[in-house]
């Protein structure tokens, strides 16, 4: 599908889901960005979906992002990263 959007000329695409769309993008190295919102709501049921499932990620934990912007949305913080180049 990526393939096919590329050669359709998109060049940058925002990919919205749930823990296993994420994990998959990053655990195939496809992030270039991330955002998440951070909610004054805590859930902690052992059924709650998660943003993300096991995975080899690329580089593992020493693969950090960096933090480039953070934006208040009422209550609600959206971080803004970008993965830390060299």
């Amino acid at each position: 599908m990526l393939d096919d959007l590329g050669r359709r000329g998109v060049g940058r695409l925002m990919v919205e889901g749930g823990g296993r769309v994420h994990t998959a993008f990053l655990a195939e190295g496809l992030a270039d960005e991330l955002r998440v919102a951070v909610a004054p709501m805590l859930v902690g049921q052992a059924d709650a979906p998660r943003f993300l499932h096991p995975a080899a990620f690329p580089g593992g934990p020493s693969r950090r992002f960096h933090l480039v912007d953070v934006t208040a949305l009422g209550d609600v913080a959206v971080l803004r990263y970008q993965p830390k180049r060299g």
